[in-house]
């Protein structure tokens, strides 16, 4: 899987999705305007960002982003969260993701995150 591949695999779902340039000069795929279909984060909209990278296989950053932040920052457990390197306005959730990914486990893997009933709203 390479990071293109992911980013065909959210167009054919439907969704928009981009390619932005973070404050920090790392390039980011972003799903614009997601509403979260379950958890106690349920019917938030938010987009969603991962941090891409060249790599063949393609190589999971251990972190996904939101904007707006969704649960307090700098929460430290059961989740590391903290503003992202994508701008002030960005929330850095600490997620690592240790397998070799396909496109729909990478998706499914970030909706088992947000959609997780554990979370305070913000």
């Amino acid at each position: 899987m390479t990071i293109d591949d992911f980013d065909t695999y959210l167009r054919t779902l439907g969704l928009t999705v981009e390619v932005i340039r973070g404050n920090d000069g790392s390039y980011y795929t972003v799903v614009c305007d997601y509403e979260l279909p379950k958890g106690s984060l349920r019917g938030r909209r938010c987009d969603i960002a991962v941090q891409r990278n060249e790599a063949v296989p393609f190589v999971v950053p251990a972190a996904i982003h939101t904007r707006p932040p969704l649960v307090p920052m700098s929460m430290k457990e059961p989740l590391k969260t903290q503003e992202s390197g994508i701008g002030p306005d960005w929330q850095y959730w600490s997620r690592r993701y240790d397998h070799r990914p396909t496109p729909k486990e990478l998706w499914a893997h970030i909706l088992t995150i947000l959609c997780d009933e554990r979370w305070p709203a913000n």
